[in-house]
């Protein structure tokens, strides 16, 4: 039988242990871009701060509120609950950290550059914005 250094040991103990125990690198959500688009995002970290949960609740309320005239409008609305996201567009991939606020909205079409809106919407405002960016009639 072979026997192996102790600092040899440690080092197979220090992989294989991360990769038994579930340890992992979740990979962030991944968005082509193949029309206009919404990606709402709200970060873990942000959810998890009690006095962010009303807001959470808010931005909850108002994404469901946001679906049916954005689909009537031809926008697709998608959602992030991560701390970051990547987006496929035009050919270019790139991955987007929404920082301090960590909760907003992130607006793109095929070819533009995105518009990111932070903060939790009403319903009203997030549509007023998308109206102006995407150039479309929502009601």
């Amino acid at each position: 039988m072979k026997s192996y250094p102790a600092w040899a040991c440690a080092l197979m103990l220090l992989v294989a242990i991360p990769a038994r125990v579930g340890f992992s690198q979740k990979q962030p959500p991944s968005f082509a871009i193949t029309g206009p688009t919404i990606i709402a995002f709200f970060s873990p970290a942000t959810q998890n701060q009690a006095d962010d949960n009303e807001a959470f609740s808010d931005f909850q309320f108002h994404f469901s509120k946001f679906e049916s005239p954005l689909k009537r409008a031809g926008i697709t609305l998608c959602r992030a609950d991560a701390h970051s996201f990547r987006v496929r567009n035009a050919g270019r991939s790139q991955t987007f950290w929404p920082g301090k606020i960590g909760v907003g909205y992130y607006l793109v079409a095929p070819g533009m550059a995105p518009q990111i809106e932070y903060g939790v919407m009403t319903d009203a405002d997030l549509l007023e914005i998308a109206r102006k960016y995407f150039g479309r009639a929502i009601e």
